[in-house]
């Protein structure tokens, strides 16, 4: 790889021209200067076009197409990927901002030939970029490294651990799985493309924040996070079911644990889904994904649904609670 090999990096964008143009200041503000950057804009219409086109950096550009949604959104990225040429590979969503130090320390991490994708820390913004909180991964996921390939899946086939606004990828290892992926019936590429590319070489961890994510009231996670999950799980078990028997046992799982702690994982989600319904002020909502969770979780979970449930019928949130706990509240 060259000394300052150049960095691709792609922004899908729908509607976002109220934060798309911090998302642009912050790349603008990298102190690693050799990027080019492709917005993929799928059929805004709001002020997008006018944001992109107040930046005159040629380092710019931008395609625009019509609406292919959240489904395609792995299509949508690939065609800025098609329109790049850098050895390194990365996504900016054009909601969140990047510290100006990110690319300078994430680049020289694969001069290491066998490394195909950094990820670090991701702080929690809000609208007004308040900075409410940070999501770190828990200290025995941090130093995962993947080594041998493949060996890593025994911790991601139950976490989403990896946060996608922080991930610098190779791009030779990235086409040679076919780009993002997402394959039919889920709702984002990250978690198929990390899954796929641990398959491809080792991962690398720094532990600094390396974006800040942004929570809104139009954030596809926050507005699709159940459906994410369900979708997820019967993938991680079709993922496990292709790799060849080696594979297989290199991810530590058996088909028959791994269900069940695809389960375990489901549950947990119901009770999550359940406390973002609380904070909307949906009550009943809420109670029936408590309920679910309280029904069939983990002895952990059913403790948190239960407390869920009392705090709903006090017509009260959980973030307070969670705040006091040392967790990242969702406001």
């Amino acid at each position: 790889m060259c000394i300052s090999p150049l960095v691709s990096v792609i922004t899908p964008t729908y509607n976002h021209g109220r934060y798309l143009g911090r998302s642009i200041e912050s790349l603008l503000a990298q102190t690693y200067a050799n990027w080019e950057m492709v917005i993929v804009v799928d059929g805004s219409t709001d002020n997008t076009l006018e944001v992109i086109q107040s930046f005159q950096d040629t380092r710019i550009s931008h395609i625009y197409q019509q609406n292919r949604g959240v489904r395609q959104l792995a299509a949508t990225i690939n065609s800025g990927l098609r329109r790049t040429k850098g050895e390194l590979v990365t996504m900016l969503p054009s909601d969140d901002t990047w510290p100006d130090y990110r690319l300078e320390k994430q680049v020289p991490l694969f001069d290491d030939p066998n490394v195909v994708l950094c990820f670090g820390r991701q702080s929690i913004i809000d609208e007004n970029d308040r900075l409410l909180g940070e999501n770190t991964p828990p200290p025995e996921l941090a130093r995962i490294r993947n080594r041998p390939p493949g060996s890593a899946l025994q911790e991601m086939f139950l976490s989403n651990f990896i946060p996608q606004p922080t991930v610098l990828i190779r791009r030779a290892a990235l086409e040679k799985i076919g780009g993002y992926l997402q394959p039919p019936g889920l709702l984002a590429e990250d978690y198929p493309t990390h899954m796929a590319l641990a398959l491809q070489g080792e991962f690398r961890y720094l532990d600094l924040p390396l974006a800040n994510y942004r929570m809104h009231q139009d954030q596809m996670t926050r507005n699709h996070y159940l459906e994410m999950v369900e979708s997820d799980v019967p993938y991680v078990l079709e993922f496990f079911r292709s790799l060849d028997p080696e594979m297989q046992k290199r991810t530590g799982w058996c088909e028959a644990d791994l269900a069940s702690a695809l389960s375990d994982r489901l549950h947990n989600t119901y009770f999550e889904v359940g406390r973002r319904e609380l904070l909307a002020a949906e009550w009943n909502d809420a109670r029936r994904h408590f309920l679910a969770a309280l029904r069939r979780g983990t002895p952990q979970t059913k403790l948190k649904a239960f407390l869920g449930l009392s705090y709903g019928v006090l017509h009260k949130d959980l973030e307070s609670t969670a705040r006091l706990l040392g967790r990242t509240p969702l406001r």
